[in-house]
């Protein structure tokens, strides 16, 4: 029997080997049309050898045929019916032009309905299956993963004559996935309802919202620090603005908002509730002047920091939300050019703020200049602007700033660009900290004949003045160096610390200030990593290219630390003859994690074959 197996598995084999020729070799076929319908399909057949081989998964090695369709029509007009369907088999490998690790199949399918009435509508779907993916980490090269997602979506929308316009969508999704190099596993699942409404009615634009989604993660071990760390959360929000015409081509907006935000991590639940108000007043009453107020309060501060984490996809259980706060911002602003080079104005706002039982206020004022102008035949543009604050608490007086530089030009054929920020000031989510950063940034370019030369570096840095450990930085550089068409290369090296939250999806920059946040929900990372490319198309229609990309990194989370490690060779040689394309290439994956007491898993895979193009219909 097992040799029975053995031999119709051969015979299949041969069989695909036959028929995939056969489909190469035949001739292009006429666009079809059946009756109200009209279809075009066109597509990719391949045919390949792979070989697969891991210290963990083992290795296996195999004939394949894949490919990619699409199917494009409509029924009787594209604007009461059209259609696409797209599916690819086994289309994503490292060794072909996808540049990745694993073979995905999946299709997509989307219509609209209608789209040329007052009613269109649309809907769409799509499933990919053992897709690679990316554990993001700010600043650093991101984890592979590799897994199963798929996502659904709704549309319709109704436009009638003298009658409010109505708009709804509704969105969900889900992935599962697991991370080389970790036996754990993680996953992702949201869904999302929206409504919205506009009417025109004696010179007011009035317009009203309503949203209802939420979602379910799974974080992995190797980034929690610990089993089973899943976050849940819901949210509502609905909300209504309306907006007029001002005198001296103005204009007056107001709108009301409420937002619920419910979260659950670690078995630990936050419900929050804030009601927004806002109001914006502008003026233009001379060309060169322009004037304008804002007023904004809300009646649950605490809860804005609650929806910014949970916004963000982290876990917001432990945040002290339980006191009663609220924020009122009052701002007055004018605007004035005093020549094309320069824009002056001027500011003056009122905070105030109750928070954890403790009233901040503070009265700010001041103003900024931007200023444009050619110098050494280049382009050279600034801004400074200064604020001077007074906390009513404490009566202690501050001195804000901040100011941008740019400057670019081209000098004995060199291309240069050089840009630097800095700033220090009361921050407006929280007045009670000061929040300070800098960045820069440089790059450079020339051309001798077919030789071409550029380079470009840049670094950040932020954090709270009188808060350690809340610094966040970044630096990048890199340069490329290439001849025509036959030879291009590329090395780089960035490198990043600070602090993140964790996600389903990956690690984000913390959204609030650290301080506020406990320190069971902040994650600290820090790490580097380099990159070197080579590529060349030597002739019309071959391609060669090989890359490789190596970082380390080190992760803390709830006293679990973690030192990390993610090597990616990728290669790929294709050539181009009319529609057929031949395509060889290899990619080696080397990632682990030291807190998942796992060894690094070593996945590597080589593929050779051929593809024909095809416009069946």
């Amino acid at each position: 029997m097992l040799r029975w197996r053995k031999v119709a598995g051969s015979l299949r084999v041969a069989w695909l080997i036959q028929a995939a020729t056969l489909l190469l070799a035949l001739p292009v076929a006429a666009q079809v049309r059946f009756g109200d319908f009209s279809n075009n399909l066109s597509g990719t057949v391949s045919l390949g050898f792979s070989e697969d081989s891991g210290n963990v998964a083992g290795s296996d090695h195999e004939w394949t045929l894949g490919g990619n369709a699409i199917l494009s029509g409509s029924f009787y007009n594209p604007n009461f019916l059209s259609y696409n369907a797209s599916v690819y088999l086994n289309q994503s490998r490292a060794n072909s032009d996808y540049q990745s690790i694993s073979d995905a199949s999946g299709f997509d399918l989307s219509s609209t309905i209608f789209g040329g009435s007052r009613f269109p509508g649309s809907i769409s779907y799509s499933k990919a299956f053992n897709s690679e993916g990316n554990y993001a980490v700010p600043g650093l090269a991101n984890y592979v993963t590799h897994g199963n997602s798929s996502t659904f979506g709704v549309n319709w929308s109704a436009s009638l004559p003298d009658a409010p316009s109505l708009t709804a969508s509704f969105i969900l999704g889900n992935s599962q996935y697991s991370v080389y190099g970790a036996s754990d596993t993680g996953n992702n699942a949201f869904h999302s309802l929206n409504l919205h409404s506009g009417y025109q009615a004696a010179g007011f634009n009035m317009n009203a919202n309503y949203t209802l989604g939420g979602g379910h993660s799974l974080i992995p071990e190797v980034v929690s620090g610990q089993q089973n760390t899943e976050t849940n959360q819901t949210n509502s929000n609905y909300g209504f603005n309306l907006s007029h015409r001002f005198p001296f081509q103005g204009s007056v907006t107001a709108g009301i908002n409420r937002s619920t935000w419910s979260t659950d991590y670690l078995g630990s639940t936050s419900t929050e509730t804030v009601d927004l108000v806002n109001a914006f007043a502008s003026a233009h009453p001379t060309e060169k002047l322009y004037c304008s107020a804002s007023a904004n309060y809300s009646d649950n501060l605490s809860g804005e920091l609650v929806a910014s984490v949970a916004g963000a996809g982290g876990g917001a259980a432990g945040l002290n939300t339980n006191q009663s706060s609220n924020s009122l911002d009052l701002l007055a602003n004018a605007n004035y050019t005093v020549s094309h080079d320069l824009q002056t104005s001027a500011f003056t706002e009122y905070r105030s703020q109750l928070f954890l039982g403790e009233n901040y206020g503070v009265n700010s004022y001041g103003g900024s200049a931007n200023y444009a102008h050619r110098v050494y035949d280049g382009n050279f543009n600034a801004s400074l602007s200064i604020t001077a604050n007074r906390a009513n608490q404490a009566g202690e007086d501050n001195l804000g700033i901040s100011t941008n530089e740019n400057y670019s030009s081209i000098m004995r054929g060199w291309r240069v660009n050089g840009s630097f920020g800095y700033a220090q000031n009361v921050q407006t989510l929280l007045i009670t900290y000061m929040n300070s950063y800098f960045n820069y940034s440089g790059s450079t370019s020339r051309n001798w004949g077919k030789m071409r030369f550029s380079a470009s570096a840049g670094a950040s840095r932020t954090g709270l003045t009188d808060e350690p450990g809340t610094v966040s930085s970044t630096q990048s550089y890199d340069t490329t160096l290439g001849y025509g068409r036959f030879l291009t290369g590329t090395a780089s090296y960035s490198r990043s610390t600070g602090q993140a939250l964790e996600t389903g999806a990956g690690l984000v920059t913390v959204p609030v200030p650290s301080p506020v946040l406990p320190s069971n929900l902040v994650s600290l990372y820090g790490g580097n990593g380099y990159s070197f490319s080579l590529s060349s198309t030597p002739i019309r229609g071959l391609i060669a290219s090989a890359s490789f990309a190596k970082s380390t990194s080190n992760t803390s989370t709830s006293g679990s630390a973690s030192s990390n490690q993610n090597e990616l060779i990728n290669s790929l040689v294709q050539y181009q003859f009319r529609k057929l394309y031949f395509i060889s290439g290899y990619s080696r994956l080397d990632q682990g994690f030291s807190d998942s007491g796992a060894p690094p898993e070593v996945v590597s895979s080589f593929y050779i074959g051929i593809s024909r193009w095809f416009n069946f219909f």
